[in-house]
């Protein structure tokens, strides 16, 4: 409990510091302004706000790991962030402190049940990389095979749960501020952080989507994935294949050793929509860190390392994705307004003739550029964007492929300014859609879902003789239900208010006494009744509201 109050206060006073207070004033509602004001701390500050990025950025890397790394995610959120904040977020480094050696050593040993000299010819107890989640030591099979060996924090899992907590209640305050926040899907945003984060701590989750993607290009030139060594493999441990290929961001090299630069772009686009459209499993954490580049003969193909965060897409999110990108390219803005209708990216009853008007006016010029510059991630953005003002609802499923589309384009741009990015995308998507319609399609859809219909089929008479008994019973009245759920629904904020209040009541009691102690033995040094007047707003502007 006094480690939670503490870390709550470092956080605000971070906000503090930082000026991130002001910045969500300026973002939120007239009640929020009202309770800013009302914070002593707050009348004797200046108003003006300088460098707001740098700032958000520094409160980030203060906060510690877990916040870094859900800056890294959220820096990719270009549908939610203004490019700056966006842009200086993608610089966060999740460079951290490595853990002891011997706290390693002795993990692997007690996870492996044997001694790490009867395991490895040799190991190298200085990691080679160490990150948030866990670090990474090089070492030498008994069967002379170089490896990697991935070792798990001890602890995250609490740091983890911990910092997700706080950050679930910032995301349920902010969204309660004002309709721009609550647009952002901020407790959806955390929801997904979530579980990408508890993803990583996996280490058994991590080899099997090793597993799968290195099914998926075997004998392939354009992805490499190193094979996984599952004998040494628990949900701690990772013992992996050494990669000796050079570095995605090591651009010397690569130009030393002759790389392709266009060949290694246009790979580098084709790997990405094979892996969205074709496979429907994709590489969701493409940073410089977890890319190589190997020259094989006259071909480039890439190594990717680090599956804790892999993505997919349902066939219907894939299909009404590619269809957006045939049409936009086609200039058929009457087809993309349709599919976002379709698709419910915005409200069924969106007039289709203005956010067809919407979208030509807003992303025409796109198309009027050279080619070599329409930029697929920049359209998505456009048409996020103008959809905004047709009340769009963020599609939290589409964030990682967004993530990698972002990363992909952009390292090939880097390579390849020239690189046509359409004509390497576009035959992929039209292969991909052609299959998924005609005859075809129809009755291999049938022959997949084939054991389900079977199943179905003898229940259908006694569902249909339920639905009438409940249709003469008038059992489907819509009112009367309604108002059922709502009498439920009031009973149950009823007593989850009294809940809230009774440990609000305790919590406050133990916050006080707390303080009292930290300020007699000089460990606070502000006015205790500035950190009690903080606490019983928070208190009360986080007390439980109907919706």
């Amino acid at each position: 409990m006094l480690n939670n109050i503490l870390r709550i206060l470092q956080i605000a006073r971070l906000f503090i510091k930082y000026d991130v207070d002001k910045m969500l004033v300026n973002c939120g509602s007239g009640r929020c302004k009202f309770y800013f004001y009302m914070l002593p701390w707050n009348w004797f500050r200046t108003r003006r706000i300088e460098n707001i990025p740098l700032k958000i950025r520094m409160m980030f890397e203060e906060l510690g790991p877990i916040f870094v790394k859900l800056g890294q995610v959220i820096s990719t959120r270009k549908d939610l962030l203004s490019d700056d904040i966006a842009l200086e977020l993608s610089k966060l480094q999740d460079n951290v402190k490595p853990f002891p050696k011997d706290i390693s050593m002795q993990i692997i040993e007690n996870e492996l049940g044997d001694k790490i000299s009867n395991i490895f010819n040799n190991f190298t107890a200085e990691p080679l990389a160490s990150a948030s989640i866990a670090q990474v030591h090089s070492a030498q099979l008994k069967n002379g095979k170089d490896v990697i060996v991935k070792v798990v924090r001890p602890g995250i899992h609490k740091a983890i749960e911990k910092d997700l907590l706080l950050m679930k209640r910032i995301a349920e305050f902010l969204t309660s501020l004002s309709d721009d926040f609550k647009r952002m899907h901020l407790i959806e945003v955390v929801n997904d952080y979530e579980l990408l984060v508890y993803d990583e701590t996996d280490l058994i989750k991590e080899s099997t989507n090793a597993k799968k993607i290195r099914d998926n290009f075997k004998n392939s030139k354009l992805i490499y994935i190193p094979e996984i060594y599952w004998n040494y493999v628990t949900r701690n441990i990772l013992v992996m294949e050494r990669t000796y290929a050079t570095p995605i961001n090591d651009r010397e090299e690569l130009i030393r050793q002759g790389i392709d630069f266009k060949k290694l772009a246009t790979n580098a686009v084709e790997s990405f929509f094979i892996q969205v459209f074709e496979h429907n499993f994709f590489h969701a954490d493409m940073h410089p860190g977890n890319i190589f580049v190997d020259k094989i003969g006259n071909d480039v193909q890439f190594v990717l390392v680090d599956f804790g965060i892999m993505g997919s897409l349902s066939t219907f999110d894939k299909r009404y994705l590619a269809e957006n990108f045939v049409a936009f390219f086609n200039r058929d803005y009457a087809k993309v307004a349709r599919l976002h209708v379709e698709c419910e990216w915005v409200p069924k009853d969106t007039n289709i003739s203005l956010l067809e008007k919407a979208i030509r006016d807003n992303c025409e010029s796109m198309l009027d550029k050279s080619i070599k510059d329409v930029s697929l991630s920049d359209i998505i953005l456009g048409l996020f964007d103008t959809a905004r003002k047709f009340k769009l609802e963020v599609q939290p499923q589409l964030i990682l492929m967004q993530k990698a589309l972002l990363y992909t384009e952009g390292l090939g741009r880097e390579f390849h300014p020239e690189l046509d990015l359409w004509k390497t995308s576009k035959p992929i998507l039209e292969k991909w859609m052609n299959k998924q319609k005609g005859f075809s399609a129809a009755l291999k859809n049938l022959k997949n879902n084939y054991s389900d219909i079977v199943d179905l089929l003898p229940e259908l008479p006694g569902a249909m003789r339920k639905v009438i008994n409940l249709l003469n019973n008038d059992q489907l009245n819509l009112d009367r239900n309604l108002k059922k759920l709502e009498h439920i629904e009031n009973s149950i904020f009823k007593s989850t208010r009294r809940n809230y209040w009774m440990s609000a009541i305790l919590i406050f009691t133990l916050f006080a006494i707390t303080l009292t102690y930290l300020t007699i033995n000089n460990i606070l040094y502000q006015p205790i009744y500035l950190y009690i007047l903080f606490f019983s707003i928070l208190i009360i502007i986080m007390r439980p509201r109907k919706k």
